[in-house]
């Protein structure tokens, strides 16, 4: 080769530390590929998992019609194996959505006109889709039939859910039943209530009438004063902050007590005298209260609220409020007798309420509160299964146990004697709300139990009930013993 042309073959000779960057450069760029591919593929699994079932229930899905287009909507049953939402046929074909029960299962089953609430827009995506054996889906499409899609069997039992109704009666407010160990709901019953199966035609008049709100599900939407109720709270506080010497708390009732310029009395103007720390549950007692109350760290109480779900979303398959509670070391300590005893600006939903006496039963463990038990095919074939999981230890079992005696007090020597039974153990708190547009509301929250393990959890709330002795605890006791004799109420 002659001199003129080496330059050329210098000047795009490869070098040694080019290869290297090159190499470098399609190394990083492979990775780069790897890894957004990668990303693709764990988003497309989290989608068909996780948001796919929230997409298709979703209010704003245009699209959902159209999956009925193609299959029978399934049915919703009981855990008891009754028909609680059902497609019935007409000889046309026309399609109609049922429900056997009318109103007693209005807003926890939903309705499917007009839109789409409780279980039946949240499971939508169950009811519109299906795991039927493939020959017998092909089998349909050849007759040109349309499958049925598959089957929801709640955790709801019909024979709880009718006591509650029955119970409550044409009173507002409402009742929530559940197993404290399993987060199970038994029963949720809202009132004022409507019939699901007319929705359609009373849909105007519903929406208008803003004075009743019968289309919002006051179980798990309704916010409420806790009253008395909300004493548990102040006395595991308590119990936390003064853990050595609780158990020697003493406190004379006078009948009324003066906390930074702010007087309460006790209901009905009760004097109590010398009380301890379990009496003044048991006998609730608002100036005992109000005095511990005050010796209390404010943002330990605030923190210990918190750990209960106050302020933070309830994970539930229904559409669910935040119980607020917003008393801190801050706050103007004016708000302090109030809220102690569950007034003031504290507010708190019927199931957060169940779920919390639920916890207590439950050795401190709170649960996550479950409606679905499982899903089926249309022959009956279990395709998924659910179970609850702890939300949290927001108290130590120790705790717990103490706080169960206490409450067993309320029952046999205190506001809520008439639970007083032979065939279980009751154990709660009642409550009288104030509130401010009428007159109080009426509070109960409980469990029973035949032995140390706890059977059954209620919350009821009585709007305008009154006292919680009067209205609230004969619900919950009608509640307990349809638990107790579910043989005897079939439907």
């Amino acid at each position: 080769m002659d001199e003129k042309h080496k330059w050329y073959f210098r000047i795009f000779e490869p070098k040694e530390n080019s290869m290297e960057n090159m190499n470098r450069q399609i190394l990083q760029m492979s990775v780069l590929v790897a890894v957004c591919f990668l990303g693709l593929i764990v988003y497309l699994v989290h989608f068909q998992v996780v948001e796919s079932g929230d997409i298709i229930t979703s209010p704003y899905n245009k699209r959902t019609a159209s999956y009925g287009e193609n299959l029978i909507k399934g049915t919703i049953y009981s855990s008891n194996g009754k028909e609680l939402a059902v497609t019935e046929i007409d000889e046309d074909g026309t399609e109609s959505r049922e429900y056997p029960y009318d109103r007693m299962f209005a807003h926890v089953i939903g309705y499917d006109s007009n839109g789409m609430s409780g279980l039946e827009g949240k499971c939508v995506y169950q009811l519109l889709t299906t795991n039927a054996n493939p020959f017998a889906l092909l089998l349909d499409s050849v007759k040109g039939e349309k499958s049925h899609g598959d089957n929801v069997i709640s955790t709801l039992d019909t024979r709880i859910q009718k006591a509650a109704y029955d119970a409550l009666g044409d009173r507002k407010g409402a009742v929530v039943v559940m197993e404290p160990d399993t987060g199970r709901i038994l029963a949720m019953v809202s009132k004022p209530d409507f019939n699901p199966n007319k929705i359609e035609y009373n849909w105007d008049d519903f929406v208008n009438d803003t004075s009743t709100a019968r289309l919002v599900n006051r179980a798990a939407q309704g916010l409420y004063p806790p009253g008395s109720t909300f004493k548990v709270m102040t006395a595991l506080a308590y119990m936390e902050q003064y853990k050595n010497i609780y158990e020697e708390y003493s406190y004379e009732c006078e009948g009324s007590i003066v906390e930074h310029g702010v007087e309460i009395g006790c209901y009905g103007g009760s004097v109590h005298g010398e009380i301890d720390l379990q009496k003044s549950l048991a006998k609730s007692c608002n100036t005992s209260f109000v005095y511990l109350g005050n010796q209390l760290d404010q943002d330990k109480l605030n923190s210990l609220c918190e750990t209960f779900l106050f302020n933070r979303s309830i994970p539930f398959k229904l559409d669910t409020k935040k119980s607020s509670y917003v008393l801190n070391s801050e706050t103007d300590v004016g708000m302090i007798p109030q809220t102690v005893i569950g007034q003031g600006d504290t507010l708190i939903t019927p199931l957060h309420n169940a779920m919390i006496i639920s916890a207590i039963a439950n050795d401190g463990v709170m649960m996550k509160p479950l409606l679905i038990d499982s899903v089926t095919d249309f022959t009956g074939r279990r395709v998924k299964s659910y179970k609850s999981d702890p939300l949290d230890t927001v108290i130590s079992k120790k705790t717990a146990r103490i706080m169960q005696n206490y409450l067993t007090s309320v029952v046999t020597d205190g506001t809520a004697g008439s639970l007083k039974s032979d065939q279980y153990e009751a154990a709660g708190k009642t409550g009288t709300a104030e509130n401010s547009s009428g007159a109080d509301h009426s509070w109960f929250i409980g469990y029973a139990s035949t032995d140390e393990v706890a059977d059954v959890a209620v919350s009821v709330i009585v709007e305008n009930g009154g006292a919680g002795s009067t209205s609230a605890v004969p619900i919950a006791k009608k509640v307990f013993n349809s638990f107790y004799n579910n043989e005897l109420n079939k439907d």
